[in-house]
C-alpha cells in the first residue's frame, strides 16, 4: 500500500477537529456555537490526559492543546458578557500552562493563557491584577519570539493588550510605547503574510489611536483613526458577520478625536446604526458598545449646539448602561460614572431637567469616590470636575417642593 493510500485510511482526529471547530466558531464570532465545540474539545482531550496508556510527551501535547481551547472558550465568554465563568477558565488554562511551562516546547501556550486571565480580571474590575498578567505574558512571549519567529504573532496581541489595560490605568506614557511597539511588529507580519495579520493590525492601529488621543497628539491619533477604519471596512467586506462591529467601534474612536463637529456627528451617527442593527441579533454581545456609541453620539450632538437632541440620546444612553452596570457592576462603574456625568453636563448646559440632572451628577460623584479611592491616578480629577458638575446643577436647580 502507498503512503498516499494510508494517509487517506487515517482515521480522523476527533480532538483536532473539535480544536480546529471551536477556533474557527470564535473567529466568525458564532459564540455560542462555540461554547458548545469547546466543550467537546476540552472533553476529549482531558480524556486524552487521563489515559493510562498515554505516554508524557503525548499527555503534554495534549494539555497544551487543552491550554489553547480554554482560551478559545474564554474568548467566547467573555463576547457573551459571562466574565464569572471567563476568570474562572482562563485560570484553569493558566494553572495548566505553568504546570508545563518546564517542559520546552509546551510552554509555549502560557503567554496565551496569560492574555486571556488578563482580559477576564479587567472585565470583572480588577485592573492591577490585569497589569500584572498582561506584564508576564508580554515577557513570556519576547523570550519565545526572540527563539522562534512563529511566536511573533502572540508577543504584537500581547503588546497590545497590555497597552490598552496600561492606558486605562493612567499609564499613557508606557502604553504608548508597547503600542508602538505592537504597531511595527504587525506592520512586519502583515507585509509577509497580509491575510494571517490584517485583523491583528487593524486591532494595534485602532488601540494607537486611542493612546495618541489620550496624549492629545490630534493629528496623529485622527490619522491613527482614520487607518483603523479603513483596515476594519476591508475585513468588514470579506466578513461582514463578525467585522462590522469592529467598523463601529473604530467609527467610534473616529467621533472621538474631534477631527471637526460634522464628521464626528456623521461618525457617531454611522457606528450607532450598525450597533442598532446588530444589537436585535444578540444585545448580549453589542449592547455594551451600543451604550458607548450613543454616548459618543450624545457628545456630538452637544458639540453642535443639538442640546435638546442630545439630552434625548443621554437618556438613552445612560438606561443602556444601567443595563450594562446590573450585567457587571463593578467594571462598570467607571463607565457608568462618566455617563450620569455627562448625562448632567448636558441638563446643565440646556438649562432643562435640572433637578434630574442635578440627581444624575450626585450620583456619579458616589461612584467617582469609590474610583478615585481604589485608582486616583485614573479618576482623582474626574471626581473634581464631576464635583464642580454638581455644584452647578445645585446651584441651577429649584429648591425641593419649589414649581
Amino acid at each position: 500500500m502507498s503512503d498516499g493510500t494510508a494517509k487517506a485510511d487515517e482515521v480522523p482526529d476527533p480532538a483536532l477537529a473539535a480544536f480546529e471547530l471551536s477556533a474557527r466558531l470564535v473567529l466568525a464570532g458564532r459564540y455560542e456555537e462555540a461554547l458548545t465545540a469547546t466543550g467537546e474539545a476540552a472533553r476529549l482531550y482531558r480524556e486524552r490526559i487521563a489515559g493510562a496508556r498515554t505516554g508524557r510527551l503525548e499527555a503534554l501535547a495534549a494539555a497544551a492543546s487543552l491550554a489553547y481551547v480554554l482560551v478559545f472558550r474564554c474568548e467566547a465568554l467573555s463576547k457573551l458578557g459571562r466574565w464569572e465563568e471567563c476568570l474562572l477558565t482562563a485560570s484553569e488554562a493558566v494553572a495548566l500552562s505553568r504546570s508545563q511551562q518546564a517542559d520546552a516546547p509546551f510552554a509555549a501556550p502560557l503567554g496565551a493563557t496569560l492574555m486571556g486571565l488578563a482580559t477576564a480580571l479587567w472585565g470583572l474590575g480588577r485592573p492591577q491584577e490585569a497589569l500584572a498578567m498582561a506584564r508576564e505574558s508580554v515577557g513570556l512571549s519576547r523570550r519565545l519570539a526572540r527563539a522562534d519567529a512563529a511566536y511573533r504573532p502572540q508577543l504584537a496581541n500581547a503588546l497590545s493588550l497590555l497597552g490598552v489595560v496600561l492606558s486605562r490605568l493612567g499609564l499613557h506614557a508606557e502604553a504608548m510605547k508597547v503600542t508602538k511597539e505592537s504597531v511595527a511588529l504587525y506592520r512586519r507580519l502583515t507585509s509577509a503574510d497580509p491575510a494571517a495579520h490584517a485583523l491583528g493590525l487593524a486591532q494595534a492601529v485602532n488601540n494607537l489611536a486611542r493612546r495618541r488621543s489620550a496624549l492629545n497628539q490630534g493629528r496623529r491619533a485622527l490619522r491613527s483613526a482614520r487607518e483603523a477604519v479603513t483596515l476594519y471596512r476591508r475585513l468588514a467586506r470579506a466578513n461582514p458577520a463578525v467585522h462590522r462591529r469592529d467598523v463601529a467601534m473604530a467609527l467610534g474612536n473616529l467621533a472621538r478625536t474631534h477631527f471637526s463637529r460634522e464628521a464626528s456627528l456623521a461618525a457617531a451617527e454611522e457606528s450607532v446604526a450598525i450597533l442598532l442593527d446588530l444589537d436585535q441579533g444578540d444585545p448580549r454581545v453589542h449592547g455594551a458598545l451600543l451604550a458607548d456609541a450613543l454616548s459618543l453620539l450624545a457628545a456630538a450632538l452637544a458639540d453642535l449646539g443639538r442640546l435638546r437632541e442630545a439630552a434625548e440620546v443621554t437618556t438613552r444612553a445612560l438606561a443602556m448602561m444601567r443595563e450594562q452596570a446590573a450585567i457587571n457592576p463593578v467594571a462598570r462603574r467607571g463607565d457608568l460614572a462618566l455617563a450620569l456625568a455627562f448625562h448632567a453636563r448636558v441638563r446643565a448646559e440646556a438649562g432643562t431637567d435640572l433637578a434630574e440632572g442635578l440627581a444624575a451628577a450626585t450620583e456619579a460623584v458616589g461612584l467617582m469616590r469609590e474610583l478615585a479611592a481604589e485608582l486616583p491616578q485614573m479618576y482623582a480629577s474626574s471626581l473634581a470636575e464631576v464635583r464642580a458638575l454638581e455644584d452647578r446643577l445645585r446651584a441651577l436647580a429649584p429648591p425641593p417642593g419649589a414649581e
